[in-house]
């Protein structure tokens, strides 16, 4: 199996991996399991094309380390890196430019969540001019105190603190103006999601996809509907922070039955990360997908999750076994096989902790449902 990484000038910060040292885990753990890997940075689209057009007689799978990449060397204006390797043909890691696409911005990946019938937190979207008519948005939605506020672009929890709560209008309209000063317009409201955060990583694995469900625990706060800020995801793993595996039958398929719908309806066909909340009834519900999950060893979420989840095993084989099961992912959409070590760790891995579910029928956007299952 050979590998090209490719990373792009600039837009490292929301990748797999958001440097060199982080990346070099994931390229150390890939030579271990019996790959090779080559690594090439592009600054623009042309100089792609043009690695593309070097690259084209080599049978690489190719691993795009960037949502965008620049449309030329003027750096105004961005494409989407995978979709340029797609119309080639070209076998990728990870995730198509259009499930891409369909997760970048929290509000257009809510709506589209929210048409196929998955279970989210009610929402509005509201842009500066919509200040003045908020309460009318609100009703119109059936939205009551608590709100959540939240920036619409970014992610570990960036802009986000206790403040992000709000009771009243005058929090509201203070907390929105705040928010919007610093990330800009859109602003995100949420109802707000007293349950535990579960957040779970999702393989899909031929037709039946693994998860891995975790709660995160902190005892920083003594609600423990406290939101995770930005401050404490940045955090070492155990410094008032941890991650503890859910293994409750009854939760397990609550978060079955949220996020596979999820994955469908994003067009995610590779591996995600969501995070979850129950709301006031008790009823699971999602309110964000990941397009490229973090696998900086050992600090990204999903990395620390396999860690707790195999914690009798080395760190190591831990990490290597993640790495394993995005790769078979990755493989299920082209004729490049598994390196051996691979396909044992990544299918011991799927055998042991498959999640049976029955995917709901939907009524409207059932080509979506019918592509994955014919996988």
């Amino acid at each position: 199996m050979k590998i090209a990484i490719i990373n792009s000038v600039d837009f490292w910060s929301m990748g797999w991996t958001t440097d060199s040292k982080s990346q070099q885990s994931v390229i150390s753990s890939l030579i271990r399991l019996g790959a090779s890997v080559d690594v090439f940075e592009v600054s623009c689209k042309p100089e792609l094309e043009l690695l593309l057009d070097t690259l084209a007689a080599t049978d690489y799978l190719y691993w795009p380390n960037a949502y965008h990449v620049y449309t030329d060397t003027t750096c105004t204006h961005t494409d989407w890196l995978a979709n340029a390797l797609e119309l080639r043909g070209l076998p990728l890691i990870g995730n198509s430019s259009a499930a891409l696409q369909n997760v970048m911005n929290k509000d257009q990946c809510q709506q589209r969540l929210e048409s196929f019938g998955a279970a989210i937190p009610s929402f509005i979207a509201i842009e500066q001019s919509d200040i003045a008519n908020i309460e009318h948005r609100l009703f119109a939605r059936q939205l009551e105190y608590p709100l959540f506020v939240k920036p619409n672009a970014l992610s570990t929890s960036k802009g986000i603190t206790q403040e992000n709560v709000v009771y009243n209008h005058g929090e509201l309209l203070k907390q929105i103006a705040l928010v919007a000063d610093v990330h800009g317009y859109p602003v995100m409201i949420e109802e707000y999601l007293p349950g535990q955060d579960i957040t779970v990583s999702v393989f899909m694995t031929g037709k039946q996809p693994t998860i891995l469900a975790t709660y995160y625990d902190t005892k920083i706060y003594d609600d423990i509907g406290a939101v995770l800020d930005h401050s404490i995801r940045m955090r070492d793993w155990n410094d008032g922070k941890w991650l503890r595996v859910v293994t409750e039958p009854e939760v397990l398929e609550q978060i079955a039955s949220t996020v596979i719908p999820a994955c469908i309806a994003t067009g995610i066909n590779a591996y995600t990360r969501i995070d979850c909340r129950l709301d006031r009834a008790g009823k699971l519900k999602a309110f964000d997908v990941n397009g490229m999950p973090g696998l900086e060893m050992p600090f990204s979420t999903t990395v620390w999750q396999m860690i707790v989840k195999l914690q009798d095993k080395p760190q190591s084989e831990a990490f290597d076994t993640l790495i394993s099961i995005i790769m078979l992912c990755a493989t299920q959409h082209s004729d490049v096989p598994l390196p051996p070590q691979m396909q044992i760790l990544a299918e011991t891995f799927i055998h042991e902790n498959q999640i049976a579910v029955t995917l709901p029928q939907y009524s409207t956007n059932s080509v979506t449902e019918a592509a994955y299952l014919q996988r």
